[in-house]
Parts: structure tokens; C-alpha cells; sequence
């Protein structure tokens, strides 16, 4: 004879404080896309005069053009969604009378989307820049190389 079981477990969303937890890791990860595209702005400012060609230099523009976007338009705007989206959750949490949580839920989902797509083109954009660089990186040894041999 076959048995029966049942789960009392439920696929609930998750609480208000897990969406703060979120919320405060997404603060995290701006800061650290910001830091990062400080770093790439000085790595492209050292290797810059290394990349010579045409398709080079093309790559480096459009990096630059991302650079610039994702910087002083793209992050800005996530950081003031973020900022946002953690008031609205902040005025959830005060103890109330019965609150409607929906509309800060859908924003958070919104911004999670929009959070993790981003991350998805950080990533190729990353890969990009360093394939540019690395370029320029084995271009500056072989002038090296050459340097070393002829004195």
C-alpha cells in the first residue's frame, strides 16, 4: 500500500526584513560597481597610448562610453530607486495598523530585475575591459622586451 504525505511547508514571500537584508547588499554592490569603475577609469588612463589599432581604439571608445553611462547615469538612478525602496520599507516596518505591503513588493521585484541585469552586463563588460587591456598589457612587455634586448 502506497502512503500519503503532506508538507505543511508553504512558498511564502519573503518578510520585510529579508527585503532589507536585499535592500542593504544592493547599497554594497553600488559602492563597490563605483570603486571598481574608478579602478577601470585609472587602468585605462595607464594603457590608453598601447592600444593602436583601429578596432582597439573602437573598443576603447564604446568601454568609455560605458564607463561614462554606467557611472553618471545608470548607477545614479539605481541608487536613488535603492534609496527609495529602503524608505518604503523603513515606513513598513514601523509598527502600524494593518499596512498594504503590495506596491513596495512589486518596486522591490522591480529592483531586483533591474539589479541583477545590471550585474549580468557589469560582468560582460568587465570581460571586455580586461580582454582590451590585457592587449595593451602584452603590447607594453614586448616593448619592453625589445628595450631590454637592444641595450
Amino acid at each position: 500500500m502506497t502512503s500519503l504525505t503532506t508538507s505543511t511547508q508553504y512558498l511564502l514571500p519573503p518578510g520585510l526584513p529579508e527585503l532589507h537584508r536585499q535592500s542593504v547588499e544592493w547599497e554594497s554592490t553600488l559602492a563597490l560597481w563605483k570603486e571598481e569603475l574608478d579602478f577601470f577609469t585609472r587602468l585605462i588612463l595607464k594603457y590608453r597610448h598601447e592600444l593602436r589599432t583601429r578596432t582597439q581604439i573602437q573598443e576603447l571608445n564604446h568601454i568609455r562610453f560605458l564607463l561614462d553611462y554606467y557611472a553618471n547615469e545608470l548607477i545614479p538612478i539605481l541608487e536613488v530607486r535603492l534609496a527609495t525602496q529602503k524608505a518604503q520599507l523603513r515606513a513598513l516596518m514601523e509598527p502600524q495598523e494593518l499596512q498594504d505591503e503590495s506596491r513596495c513588493r512589486r518596486a522591490h521585484a522591480e529592483l531586483a530585475e533591474q539589479m541583477n541585469s545590471f550585474a549580468k552586463e557589469f560582468a560582460c563588460f568587465r570581460d571586455e575591459l580586461y580582454a582590451l587591456i590585457e592587449k595593451a598589457v602584452e603590447r607594453t612587455k614586448a616593448g619592453a622586451e625589445v628595450f631590454e634586448t637592444a641595450s
